[in-house]
């Protein structure tokens, strides 16, 4: 079973703040495994609305999330350390210890992203989300990385600084194959969630599993079966997939 304390790692914050790049390249440089909140969003929420605390088609719900994130991750078939991200993360469900972390961009530097990302679109909902965190964060000792002017790699840089040593003690996979495993797990999910909710296609992470490895993989629906039926490394970049 997973120590929460050692075990999983934390990373919060608005839209646009980085925190979904900078997780899966911290899991994959240290040998852990990715868990994106927005993953498992769906799955969530019809387990919610079973237990009578959502309805479905509403939005995603204001319901308590970390015991599915925690049943989740217990039953992963893995014993490494686990990066769980989104903006669903509060200090109230992660706490403020050492392992927690959140990303934030000015409101001014948020609109700059989320209009590079998506030119004209309306962006009044992740604009709320920001005023969201920020409420949540408020009066706590959480520890805030203010990412203005940042590289992702300046950003990755400092959520390592900021959990230390534990980054170093944490269980993590070792060999390659180890790895690759790890990044099929995120990528089954990634598939599963656009199969439910009939998404023409997902990114992927290249399982080809090298650390230093930044590659992401366009996959359409129609693609995505045939790819995760065979072993890893199926999903893997076209830059390198002769190095694999």
């Amino acid at each position: 079973m997973i120590n929460e304390r050692a075990g999983i790692f934390w990373v919060g914050g608005p839209a646009a703040a980085g925190k979904t790049t900078v997780s899966r390249l911290l899991a994959r440089k240290h040998g852990f495994l990715w868990y994106g909140v927005d993953a498992y969003a769906f799955a969530h929420e019809k387990r919610a609305a079973a237990a009578g605390l959502h309805v479905l088609g509403t939005g995603p719900g204001d319901f308590d999330r970390k015991p599915m994130i925690m049943e989740d991750i217990q039953s992963l078939p893995t014993d490494t350390s686990v990066v769980v991200e989104g903006a669903f993360v509060t200090p109230t469900m992660a706490g403020v210890a050492e392992n927690a972390v959140w990303l934030m961009p000015s409101k001014a530097e948020q609109l700059t992203r989320l209009e590079r990302r998506n030119p004209g679109g309306a962006h009044k909902g992740q604009v709320w989300g920001w005023d969201l965190v920020r409420t949540q964060l408020e009066g706590t000792t959480a520890t805030v990385i203010e990412v203005d002017g940042q590289t992702i790699e300046q950003t990755l840089m400092a959520v390592e600084q900021s959990f230390g040593p534990i980054l170093k003690s944490s269980p993590a996979a070792r060999t390659i194959s180890e790895r690759q495993s790890l990044i099929r797990i995120s990528n089954r999910q990634l598939a599963k969630q656009s199969t439910e909710r009939s998404r023409p296609a997902a990114i992927f992470d290249c399982e080809c599993a090298q650390p230093n490895c930044h590659e992401l993989v366009d996959l359409t629906l129609e693609q995505m079966p045939t790819l995760l039926a065979q072993a890893p490394p199926s999903i893997v970049s076209p830059k390198h997939s002769n190095s694999a």
